[in-house]
């Protein structure tokens, strides 16, 4: 089966992903047989989690010589959430992959462990994490309106002016846009958000049909112009 019949699995309403009744064919973890046979994938695939990798801004910026606090403490909350550690019990993690719900206007998330369903508001999660609210959605500079199953700015390549802050100019339509022609600057904040914001399983993660909706271009263009 490919990565997009598998997405368009999960592209389902919410009644549809976890209906009132459990489904008796799954196992008493799981609501339906589809979020099941998406763990059980996860579980042969046999790779393993790799640990939370955090930053430290001070020794980071000496190694590159450059103040780098700025990016990353303008947005209340966001060098906490990068900073933060953790360990993880790779059965929970697996099963909230398999399980989990993403509301279309990403006010909560719904999932499921050990049986149990839980849902968490955008509005809770904020306070836990110490984050404010903004306007501007990273996921709609992302993606716009197309529907899932989504790519970055539905699979077209970002305009100039949309990505010029990230390059070294003169940029213009046709640079190249490798991570070498990015701006220093670009190049940290690239580095720092690939150790740090992508899961560890990103490739397997994809395939199953679960993104982490995160655009590194869209991410390190709102970091350098602090325009949230």
């Amino acid at each position: 089966m490919s990565a997009r019949e598998i997405q368009q699995l999960r592209f389902v309403p919410f009644p549809t992903w976890f209906p009132a009744a459990r489904d008796p064919r799954a196992g008493a973890r799981f609501y339906t047989v589809v979020q099941e046979d998406i763990f059980e994938a996860l579980v042969c695939s046999q790779s393993q989690f790799r640990e939370h990798r955090v930053i430290d801004l001070e020794i980071l910026g000496n190694v590159v010589g450059a103040d780098i606090h700025q990016y990353f403490t303008y947005l209340h909350g966001l060098l906490e959430l990068l900073a933060l550690p953790g360990t993880y019990y790779e059965q929970w993690v697996r099963e909230f992959y398999a399980s989990v719900w993403v509301s279309p206007d990403h006010s909560y998330i719904h999932y499921a462990l050990a049986g149990t369903d839980y849902r968490v508001t955008a509005q809770r999660a904020r306070e836990v994490l110490s984050l404010r609210a903004y306007s501007t959605r990273i996921h709609q500079l992302c993606y716009g309106n197309f529907e899932p199953p989504q790519r970055p700015h539905g699979g077209e390549i970002p305009p100039v002016d949309f990505v010029a802050p990230c390059f070294r100019p003169p940029f213009r339509e046709g640079s190249s846009r490798t991570v070498g022609d990015l701006t220093r600057p670009a190049r940290i904040l690239d580095f720092v958000l690939r150790k740090t914001l992508l899961p560890g399983q990103a490739t397997e993660m994809v395939s199953l049909g679960f993104s982490s909706g995160l655009s590194l271009t869209s991410s390190l263009r709102l970091l350098l112009t602090c325009g949230i």
